[in-house]
């Protein structure tokens, strides 16, 4: 039986996502035996996908810091890597870690960034646009909690054991948030459809 093209293509993305696990798995044991040269790779494996999380969680401000500050931590890190959960589960939760801690010693919330054309008047017609800027907003809405269940599930496809691995707490509180979530996401999304269509 062929299977349609775009289960194929998802269930080649979890087995590309499986590999370099694995192989990222294989290479911090090498590092914590002193093969210390190759967390270089380990960086290169993970970093696109760890700033994309960090972005989505603390906007742009001092994106590289985190970036930085997170990898430093998981260097320093390294030996409580047991494999006894994925290595992108591990690292996840030095990254939301350090930005949690971050966003706390700050004292305020950072959003993602208002520029002058997200302020569209209801006369103008509804675009893709429009649509997306609703969404990023709607999501800087959310508080750390909330946004970062809901990142790791909706952008990065953690399953709800995963997160709870990555973020620690139980699963129930997971799925709480994940909905309380998409609520208020949608809840923004609403209001701000209204404003936006004539």
């Amino acid at each position: 039986m062929v299977m349609p093209e775009s289960t194929q293509v998802g269930e080649e993305a979890v087995d590309e996502e499986a590999s370099i696990d694995s192989l990222c798995a294989r290479i911090a044991g090498e590092c914590r035996q002193g093969d210390r040269a190759r967390f270089g790779e380990l960086l290169s494996l993970t970093e696109p996908r760890v700033r994309r999380l960090i972005g989505r969680l603390s906007g742009v401000d001092d994106l590289d810091d985190l970036v930085q500050e997170t990898y430093l931590r998981a260097w320093r890190s390294l030996a409580s890597f047991r494999g006894e959960s994925r290595f992108s589960t591990w690292l996840f939760r030095i990254a939301v870690n350090t930005t949690h801690t971050y966003r706390r010693s700050r004292k305020r919330l950072v959003s993602l960034p208002i520029d002058a054309e997200q302020t569209i008047p209801a006369s103008r017609a509804l675009d893709d646009r429009s649509l997306s800027l609703a969404y990023e907003n709607a999501l800087a809405s959310l508080s750390i909690e909330l946004r970062t269940v809901f990142v790791l599930h909706e952008a990065e496809g953690l399953t709800y054991r995963e997160i709870a691995e990555t973020v620690g707490c139980p699963i129930g509180t997971v799925m709480s948030r994940l909905h309380r979530a998409r609520t208020k996401i949608l809840d923004e999304l609403r209001e701000r459809l209204e404003e936006l269509t004539p």
